[in-house]
């Protein structure tokens, strides 16, 4: 059913290229430029600007520069343009402009008048950090700094509305952004994380949190997105000039670290460029994004990309908690983003990412699983290597021929090899496993967009996608000689091959009125997915019952409608209904789909949302191998040969509040799945070995809620947050493929911290977390705990020194850990050098405990750590 396109990528790259140059009817770029000034003549600088047309849509905005000059571009589309000036301690002024056909450059000067309302009834404190007009949210970084941030992502910790999470991954007003921007240019695009946490945090001057955010400029006009992103800001001496640094460092124990990072940000073209290697913990492939694209029918627009499966894992061995403590890894990061305007109607973006990380990790584990009567343990003790290398490159072209087309293709290609080896002593036996892996995916997104009047719109998505992955695994375990009865130990070879293409069209037609939007969608689908996997040695080519090939063709067609109706302004009924018919692997089925959202503002007391969703699919390939193959050395998996329908309802609950000028926020959310029917995990044990497999079975059910509260209290130069989350989870479980069990895990996490914005030599931040987890099977209960406490100091000693200490104290299975970490930066205003000394690890920790509970199984390992060590690095900013 399918086809492999591969091979003639580099032609079709070309073709699509050829038609995007060849494209007519090309738009007219329309420019406005003026001057500000106030009433006595003199300029004003910083002055905001933004053109907006007649459904209130930003199509450009800029800042006023120090002669008071400003230049605005956007595209000519024949309709009545509002220009909106407006600066802190001025009153706004819009001026309205009709362009002509011919008219290409409009001359527009304004004159501010001063407010003339009392300081007591403007916030001016708030004003100077923070300012807020229509959907953006505009926040001046140097009000929350304290110069001794290193990166982009230090800063964004501090800002309110804003949120980095442990992994890197950024939220503005409680929502995942969408992209993190750079002067208005979406440079790395999912990718971000390498351009927060190595660019330079002296270059950002100002961080803008954009609500509503749509790239699609026909999407603006006709729908209202609940998007979120970041624009970053940066200070003019960066701008229009070549910039960046070079760093370079060496340690006590052989510790060392290099950075490069260039940056030209012009009207048309800016590029940025990220180098560093070093081997103190920091893993470059934790920089890319790795969630897996699931199609949702709820989603109206979204990229639609596969992974591929991989069976065998020894990765999982690897731990990043501490990253830089528990981590030792030495990594090579390269990362170069482009984007660049080619004329009025054509840009281009594109970004190159090489990544090298080799991880080491030493440690004793105890693995214990709850099954009954049948309960098991292991205790190992293990080394482990693994040497993971990634190419992953992106071309995007945005084609715009006049106001009412809009074209974007984006080409995506990933390699990842990457070869893991684990030495394990288990009781009196020595066993080794080692596993290589080769992975490519290529992925193209063909979308057009046309206007076909002012209130409709037609939206076509074109998309194509492959993956290759195979797996070589070897193990040296003398129990599984035993268990497949050989006479001698043999070694044990797993060869796993995964590999699919798929395409697909969307066909959306958007409607919009005064009260409601519309979106219906066709949707067709063809994929091909294959799966093999055998277990063999030297002496047997296969084991019956261990050997898998399995080939999925899976064909839908389906229809789509979404309906928002505004109640008011601010508050909106959206429900949405799909009906999929599915051809997989000759059988037909019938998958349902609903939505429903209410959205009710309270005046100037938050958001509230309510929301429902039904959801039917069918079950993903891991779940269908009809037989077991090696998982890990001591465990098996299999999936069902019974293909069943997945059925679940969601129920959500969601309450937000944002005031940012005040530095107050609230973010509470329920969320509650009853599983329908669907597949309960089982297993069964014998001596050695744990057999995994899914059945058939309905009446699992979870709950999962959150609840976040900052607060700034202005006169103190203090701000709190609190923070927990809930989880609980019932489902269904089988015991040696007999009886079925129910298993309840819970956990719960709680924490407070506060943080200290003082204009003068000392800030901290500090605060505890508390999480607690159990799971029971059987009445059967186990369960941890873990405390924490930190205490974060920022002191200038001088102007020029600045000194940075970390305390941590951890308590878990009343066994306790203290980490101390600290940094002495000497930077002089006048130079374009300083220095940093790092101290890592100062109280010499060598170990540090672990825990989990998954399921039936719980968890604890105990890691060996970095020993404490002293690194000095010399910066050059140019």
């Amino acid at each position: 059913m399918g086809f492999y396109f591969y091979p003639s990528l580099m032609k079709y790259i070309l073709l699509l290229f050829l038609f995007l140059l060849c494209g007519s009817n090309y738009a007219q770029e329309m420019v406005i430029r003026g001057t500000i000034r106030d009433k006595q003549l003199q300029p004003l600088s910083t002055v905001l600007l933004q053109a907006r047309n007649s459904q209130n849509q930003v199509l450009d905005y800029t800042y006023s520069d120090q002669n008071g000059h400003y230049h605005l571009n956007f595209i000519k589309n024949n309709e009545l343009i509002i220009i909106e000036a407006s600066s802190l301690g001025f009153s706004s002024i819009k001026k309205e402009v009709t362009i002509a056909d011919q008219k290409m450059l409009e001359a527009l000067d304004f004159e501010l008048e001063e407010k003339a309302e009392s300081l007591k009834e403007v916030i001016v404190e708030g004003h100077q950090k923070i300012r807020i007009n229509s959907d953006t949210t505009f926040i001046r970084v140097s009000q929350y700094a304290t110069d001794t941030e290193q990166t982009v992502e230090d800063l964004l910790k501090r800002l309110p509305g804003i949120e980095v999470l442990p992994d890197g991954s950024i939220k503005a007003h409680g929502k995942p952004i969408e992209s993190l921007l750079v002067e208005g240019e979406n440079i790395l695009d999912k990718n971000y994380k390498i351009l927060s946490k190595n660019l330079d945090a002296e270059t950002l001057e100002e961080v803008q949190i954009l609500e509503n955010y749509e790239e699609n400029p026909i999407f603006k006009q006709l729908s209202s997105s609940e998007k979120v992103a970041l624009n970053l800001k940066l200070k003019d001496k960066f701008k229009y000039v070549l910039f960046g640094n070079i760093s370079g460092g060496y340690g006590l124990k052989n510790r060392y670290e290099t950075a490069l990072t260039l940056g030209l940000l012009r009207k048309r073209i800016k590029l940025l460029e990220f180098s560093n290697a070093n081997n103190t913990g920091n893993k470059a492939a934790n920089l890319l994004q790795s969630e897996r694209t699931v199609i949702d029918l709820s989603q109206m627009f979204q990229k639609i990309e596969k992974q591929p499966l991989t069976i065998f894992s020894i990765d999982e061995q690897e731990e990043n908690i501490f990253n830089n403590r528990s981590i030792f890894n030495t990594s090579m990061l390269h990362s170069i983003g482009l984007s660049t305007k080619m004329n009025n109607e054509l840009s281009l973006r594109g970004d190159v990412t090489v990544i090298s990380d080799i991880t080491t990790q030493d440690y004793q584990a105890q693995t214990e699983y709850f099954t009954g009567a049948n309960s098991t343990t292991f205790f190992e003790t293990s080394s482990y290597k693994n040497n993971n290398r990634i190419g992953d490159t992106e071309l995007e072209i945005k084609f715009t021929p006049n106001s009412s087309n809009y074209l974007i293709n984006t080409v995506s290609y990933n390699m990842n090899p990457h070869d893991a080896l684990n030495s394990i002593t288990l009781s009196d036996q020595e066993i080794r496993q080692q596993n290589d892996i080769n992975s490519e995916k290529f992925y193209n997104h063909l979308e057009h967009t046309y206007l076909v009047t002012k209130k409709s719109a037609l939206n076509n998505y074109l998309y194509f996608g492959y993956g290759d992955s195979k797996e070589s695994a070897e193990i040296i375990y003398p129990s599984l000689s035993e268990l497949f009865k050989k006479e001698i130990d043999e070694t044990f070879y797993q060869d796993v091959r995964n590999k699919f293409n798929y395409y697909g069209l969307q066909s959306t037609l958007l409607t919009k009125s005064q009260k409601w939007e519309n979106h219906l969608q066709l949707h067709i689908h063809n994929e091909v997915e294959t799966a093999k996997s055998s277990l063999i040695t030297e002496q047997e080519e296969s084991f019956e019952g261990y050997t898998n090939n399995l080939k999925i063709d899976n064909i839908f067609v389906a229809i789509s409608n979404s309906l928002k109706f505004k109640l008011t302004q601010d508050n909106y009924l959206r429900g949405g209904i799909s009906l999929k018919r599915s051809w997989f692997n000759g059988d037909e089925y019938l998958l349902k789909n609903a939505n429903f959202t209410l959205r009710h503002k309270l005046k100037n007391k938050g958001v509230v949302r309510l929301g429902y969703s039904f959801k039917e699919e069918l079950p993903e390939l891991q779940l269908l191998l009809p037989n077991y193959a090696l998982n890990s050395y001591q465990d098996f998996i299999s999936g069902s040969d019974d293909i069943k329908k997945l059925g679940n309802s969601v129920f959500s609950l969601n309450y937000s509040l944002y005031n940012d000028i005040k530095g107050f926020s609230i973010n509470a959310s329920a969320l509650h799945t009853i599983t329908h029917s669907g597949y309960a995990p089982g297993a069964f044990t014998n001596e050695n070995f744990i057999f995994n497999e899914f059945i058939p079975s309905p009446n699992g059910k979870n709950t999962l809620a959150n609840l976040i509260l900052t607060n700034y209290f202005s006169k103190l130069k203090l701000a709190t947050k609190v923070e927990t989350n809930q989880s609980f989870i019932q489902s269904p479980f089988s015991i040696d493929q007999t009886s079925e069990l129910k298993l309840q895990n819970y956990s719960g996490d709680y924490s407070f911290s506060v943080s200290s914005y003082f204009d003068k030599w000392f800030n901290f931040s500090s605060g505890f977390a508390y999480r607690y987890s159990s799971s029971e099977l059987r009445d059967e209960t186990n369960s941890f705990e873990t405390s924490k406490v930190f205490a974060d100091f920022d002191i200038k000693i001088f102007e020029s020194i600045k000194f940075n200490l970390n305390n941590e104290l951890y308590v878990l299975n009343k066994e306790n850990y203290t980490f101390m970490n600290a940094n002495i930066v000497y930077e002089p205003k006048q130079s374009r050098w300083s220095g940093t000394v790092q101290l890592n690890n100062l109280l010499n920790e060598r170990e540090y405990l672990l825990q989990s509970i998954n399921s039936f199984k719980s968890y604890q390992k105990r890691i060996s750590l970095v020993p404490a060590y002293a690194l000095l690095s010399i910066k050059y900013r140019f």
